[in-house]
């Protein structure tokens, strides 16, 4: 009789016939092969769920990354689900939804927002990362950078890991139906629309093509759900140039309000390292920041920028590791600070000192304007 003390694989002893324990050990290696050679990446969870979609609009995903899902002891780990319905592809793609979720992995331990619109949107920022990890990423009008594939290089360097997962693929997950769904028949409820937070509402028509409403935390424009924010232009945004001189040309508010299209990491376009609000790097502050940290750029040219409002407002960016302490006044200073400012609450006609400053206007205190009044 076997009892539980004897059971070590509960997968292989109780199912000897069946077993997808190798499969797992297969997906975790390929992690670990990956975390080898990129050591800021977590140890994670490995699981192996469902990725049919629960709308008829929606498409199959293959991957998922979630951050502090899992408790081990006194640490929390991440979770990285690969779908059941996409152990039917090539092991090659396998792999790359590893990698794919990997970066963001990456992206989440060095604090940086990769995504939008719930995951959803994948901005230049991860397709930077992808890059680093070894893939090289192409852009979808409603995923943004999400698609990836693998380079030659990275192909080489993890042949043997691809191997390996191509033995275990020996199971998959037949998709779940969804239905059809009902279509609508009016459209009484207006454009469905969102921001980059993303908050939803529903804009008519009529009220959408006066104007775009922005919302107020994230500073992006409410745009109909799936439109592509680097290259839609609102009716409104565009002026007209037309009768304009060579000397001059009517301010460009054709800008898109996502504010990814001010991402100019190399400053071609605006001639100086340009990055959205919120989006600036680590180790560059504004002169406010500078200050609330009591430091000063102490003399350093600013080395980026960051613009916002349509490109209206841009606020000038410097390094941290140049920056000085502020200035504090000497004791000889302070002494003719606090002189000065007696004699601004010392009037000329009682010679008196008040706790307020002598009023210009009158140019003596309250009491003896009172009693020239009366």
């Amino acid at each position: 009789m076997i009892t539980a003390v004897d059971i070590t694989d509960v997968t292989r002893t109780c199912q000897n016939a069946v077993s997808t324990a190798a499969l797992i050990t297969a997906l975790e290696s390929a992690w670990a092969a990956i975390r080898d050679r990129h050591p800021e990446i977590p140890a994670a969870v490995i699981v192996v769920g469902s990725g049919s979609p629960t709308k008829p609009n929606q498409g199959m995903k293959w991957g998922h990354f979630a951050a502090l899902r899992w408790q081990a002891g006194d640490a929390q780990l991440p979770e990285i689900l690969i779908s059941g319905e996409g152990l039917t592809r090539e092991p090659e793609a396998v792999f790359t939804t590893l990698l794919h979720e990997a970066t963001h992995a990456l992206a989440d331990v060095r604090g940086i927002q990769d995504t939008s619109r719930q995951g959803r949107w994948h901005n230049k920022k991860f397709s930077t990362l992808a890059a680093e990890l070894g893939m090289s990423t192409t852009k979808d009008d409603k995923l943004g950078y999400s698609p990836c594939t693998l380079t030659d290089l990275t192909k080489a360097r993890y042949r043997s890991v691809i191997a390996d997962l191509a033995d275990a693929l020996r199971f998959y997950r037949h998709p779940e139906p969804t239905g059809e769904g009902k279509s609508r028949t009016n459209n009484n409820n207006g454009v469905p629309c969102e921001c980059e937070c993303p908050r939803k509402l529903r804009i008519s028509k009529a009220a959408f093509e006066e104007g775009p409403i922005v919302c107020a935390v994230c500073g992006a424009a409410f745009l109909p759900e799936g439109i592509d924010r680097d290259t839609y232009e609102h009716p409104t945004f565009a002026t007209s140039t037309t009768g304009l001189g060579d000397e001059g040309q009517a301010d460009d508010d054709s800008e898109d309000d996502d504010p990814m299209v001010f991402y100019d990491p190399t400053g071609e376009r605006f001639g100086l390292p340009t990055y959205p609000f919120k989006f600036a790097p680590d180790g560059l502050l504004t002169r406010r920041q500078l200050r609330a940290r009591q430091l000063r750029p102490g003399g350093q040219e600013p080395a980026a920028q960051i613009l916002w409002r349509r490109g209206k407002r841009v606020a000038y960016l410097f390094r941290l590791d140049l920056a000085v302490p502020k200035r504090t006044a000497t004791p000889a200073q302070r002494a003719a600070i606090d002189t000065a400012l007696t004699a601004r609450r010392t009037c000329p006609d009682c010679r008196q000192v008040k706790p307020y400053y002598i009023p210009r206007r009158t140019g003596s205190c309250l009491d003896c304007t009172s009693e020239v009044t009366s």
